[in-house]
């Protein structure tokens, strides 16, 4: 399962901005963005080696320019960058990458060069997680670093690929995702096969030029487009595979790279599905018992039971569910995905508690659409190529190509791992039947040469287990693991200070933390509280400066608009037209009495 960006988050800086903004003169919004010198520029700067910064055309970076949020956060500009199909044919086919940058918001002096990331997957937008995450980064590294990210090659809005029509996504996914019959195995399999010749017909070029090495040497070629004689970089679970690739190709060319919920370097395909399933699981078992413990969790007392009928109901009939493209259904395998990703983070614990005791009252609109976040299918009906590349690139990756009867046996395997979610890790090995290697196979991972790398590992992650961040310590020649004792996936930004500071020190100052150092579960969230989004919300809004009881009145004002479900929905989902209306709405209420 892919990483998702950081939203919840995200949702809550652009609810503050949104704040400020509806309480601030239009007037002195207006002149802060005119007087602005860090805004769009036509021209390559002298840290910005050949490449030139301009509009972007995502909806999120979009929005950091509205004159509503101008001068209220940093602008991101964007760029083109041409890179070879082939590096091994660097004057043949190129293909473009599509970058995002938030200049340093420190004098020249303090700047130390470029940071990049990148959010995981594969599959996930670079150019969408800086669009959210920038604003949360800390501030000593928004001041030292331009903060740099990208859409890897086939993502988004780089040269994208796409092996099947949104039709026919739809109607994979409307079928069974846990065969465990004939039938549905031979659907499974016609389905894969329909997936794979559209990938050979659509990109019969790209499909083998989409290994992580491959990406790899693309983040060189930015690297050296940015203007810096060394990379600074942060991955996030499978943007930990690119940064390892990078280190163990490009050694010499590292100043700094962070590794957050690492992939396993030494697992096998099956090895990795089964201590996947039973990470979620084990993340899923401490939802049970921090819900149960807790009376402000919708489901305290009875949390197994209530998922256990709810999923044991959508598995004899489906639910109807109304959905912004109309009707659609509900099933047990879409209710399971949908948990899963609720997983990723604590503080959507709430609200997926609330949705699953609300299953028929719109909470099955809710975990409809957190599976749909994690296929890739957005609230209109039309999909982002997201599972395309995900695919792409996992199988580029692997060099496991069993026999069908191998897959099944391979499947039975991973849906024993986990009395939950086994099911659905169960196509596992069907995924890659008869896909062509990769022209540019990943190498062992050692970075032997590159300076210390810093590895963060979380107890409780459910999609790269703890033990894959121990194996990647093991398997760096220099690293040093730092461990987040919480749950859910990663740790940089969600985590507390403990963890960002030692971040922070070390991309700054190069200073490692104590081999063994851990830092314990933040208070908020990590099972400590359901109180969920609305309390944050106004922990934050307060924060801010804005009176306890203007506070209240904004979140009551949108609990009173959508409902508590509702709410959460607005602020996980994707309609930032609708957050930002509703919020400025509520806003100018309560600041105006009403009037």
């Amino acid at each position: 399962m892919r990483r998702k960006p950081v939203r919840l988050a995200a949702a809550i800086v652009f609810t503050l901005a949104l704040v400020a903004s509806a309480c601030s003169d239009r007037n002195s919004v207006l002149d802060a963005e005119a007087s602005n010198e860090r805004g769009e520029s036509t021209g390559a700067s002298a840290s910005s080696g050949d490449l030139q910064w301009g509009g972007c055309a995502s909806e999120m970076a979009q929005l950091r320019s509205d004159s509503d949020m101008a001068g209220l956060l940093p602008p991101l500009e964007c760029s083109t960058l041409a890179v070879p199909l082939d590096h091994s044919d660097p004057n043949g086919e190129s293909i473009d990458l599509e970058l995002v940058r938030q200049e340093a918001t420190g004098s020249d002096s303090e700047r130390i060069g470029s940071l990049l990331f990148n959010p995981g997957g594969p599959g996930g937008s670079g150019i969408e997680f800086l669009a959210n995450a920038s604003a949360i980064m800390p501030d000593e590294v928004q001041a030292r670093f331009d903060l740099v990210s990208w859409d890897p090659r086939g993502v988004a809005e780089s040269t994208p690929v796409r092996c099947l029509s949104d039709s026919a996504k739809d109607e994979q996914i409307e079928g069974d995702l846990s065969p465990d019959t004939e039938a549905e195995l031979e659907q499974a399999v016609e389905d894969q096969e329909e997936f794979l010749q559209g990938c050979e017909a659509n990109h019969p070029d790209m499909i083998e030029h989409m290994s992580t090495a491959d990406v790899a040497a693309d983040m060189d070629l930015i690297r050296q487009a940015l203007g810096d004689d060394q990379l600074n970089y942060v991955g996030f679970s499978y943007g930990t595979a690119i940064g390892a690739t990078y280190a163990t190709m490009f050694p010499d060319k590292v100043r700094a790279m962070v590794l957050d919920g690492s992939v396993s370097p030494s697992a096998t395909d099956v090895e990795q599905g089964v201590a996947q399933a039973q990470g979620f699981e084990r993340t899923y078992l401490n939802f049970v018992s921090a819900c149960d413990s807790d009376p402000e969790c919708a489901l305290s007392g009875s949390t197994a039971a209530t998922v256990d009928s709810s999923r044991a109901a959508l598995d004899a009939e489906p639910l109807a569910v109304d959905t912004p493209s109309g009707e659609r259904e509900l099933t047990r395998d879409l209710f399971d995905l949908g948990l899963a990703t609720a997983l990723y983070d604590t503080t959507t614990w709430g609200p997926l508690a609330r949705s699953i005791r609300d299953l028929e009252d719109g909470g099955g609109e809710f975990l409809l659409s957190l599976a749909d976040r994690q296929l890739g299918r957005n609230p209109d009906g039309t999909w982002d190529n997201s599972s395309d590349a995900q695919t792409m690139v996992g199988c580029a990756d692997s060099g496991y190509r069993p026999s069908l009867e191998q897959a099944v046996e391979d499947g039975d395997t991973l849906a024993a791992a986990s009395p939950t979610f086994g099911d659905i890790f169960r196509t596992g090995s069907i995924g890659c039947l008869d896909w062509p290697l990769a022209a540019n196979p990943v190498p062992e991972w050692t970075a032997a040469g590159a300076p210390p790398i810093l590895v963060i590992g979380t107890i409780g992650d459910p999609a790269t287990p703890y033990e894959w961040s121990e194996q990647m310590d093991d398997a760096l020649i220099e690293s040093v693991l730092l461990t987040y004792e919480g749950d859910g996936h990663t740790a940089f930004l969600r985590a507390g200070p403990c963890i960002n500071d030692a971040v922070v020190a070390y991309l700054v100052d190069l200073t490692l933390p104590a081999a063994g150092t851990r830092c314990a579960a933040a208070d908020a969230g990590d099972g400590g509280s359901f109180a969920g989004i609305r309390q944050q919300l106004i922990d934050e809004i307060t924060a801010a400066g804005l009176p306890a009881d203007v506070a209240n009145c904004i979140v009551d004002s949108l609990e009173n608009e959508f409902g508590a479900s509702g709410l959460d929905e607005l602020l996980l989902g994707d309609d930032i037209d609708a957050l930002t209306e509703s919020v400025s709405r509520a806003t100018l209420g309560c600041m105006t009495g009403g009037s």
